[in-house]
């Protein structure tokens, strides 16, 4: 084969691609935010795919420190007296569930910094690559449960409706993540 040949099967095993964002992110659930989240980041339509998956993994982490920030004021705003003891507790598992999060995407970003040469053995760059995704895993159902412990509690609240969207939004985010990581998972097994 010809080094030409060379290149672009190393580019293809290595994670990156010719392609646009729009086609990489066609692949996820959420396209347009995967779309718009990797445009307004550093990564490169043509770069790795792992540095775009750590592009939108920066992006949940970011949203996820806002939703704890949010949340902590939430928790110091008086309830009503009708107000059941419930909500303050959701809201306390909510935020041990971001600290998590937050935990579990700052470890899957440190894994697919270190897919960036991948020069190491096969076995490395597959174990690293499935411990990003675990991660990313782990964080979508942290951000799930807090969804649904908002849901079930039916807080009233103006701040606690925009908690409940930045959650979503969050775990919308790391989905898109997940199904990146999954489409280079499927890359590098071909």
């Amino acid at each position: 084969p010809s080094r030409r040949h060379d290149r672009l099967l190393s580019s293809r095993q290595n994670g990156a691609s010719s392609t646009s964002f729009t086609e990489v992110c066609r692949k996820t659930h959420d396209p347009q935010m995967c779309s718009r989240v990797l445009a307004a980041s550093s990564a490169p339509p043509s770069g790795l795919l792992n540095a775009q998956i750590s592009a939108v993994a920066s992006f949940a982490l970011r949203l996820t420190h806002s939703s704890y920030r949010l949340a902590r004021h939430i928790v110091t705003i008086p309830l009503p007296q009708s107000a059941p003891l419930k909500y303050q507790g959701a809201l306390h598992d909510c935020m041990e569930l971001m600290n998590d999060t937050v935990h579990e995407l700052k470890l899957c970003i440190s894994r697919l910094s270190g897919l960036g040469n991948m020069t190491g053995p096969s076995y490395i760059t597959q174990s690293q690559l499935m411990d990003a995704q675990v991660a990313l895993s782990a964080s979508c159902t942290y951000q799930d449960t807090c969804s649904d412990e908002l849901n079930d509690k039916g807080m009233p609240s103006a701040p606690a409706a925009q908690l409940r969207k930045q959650v979503i939004n969050t775990s919308n985010a790391v989905a898109v993540a997940l199904d990146l990581a999954n489409t280079l998972r499927q890359r590098k097994a071909s």
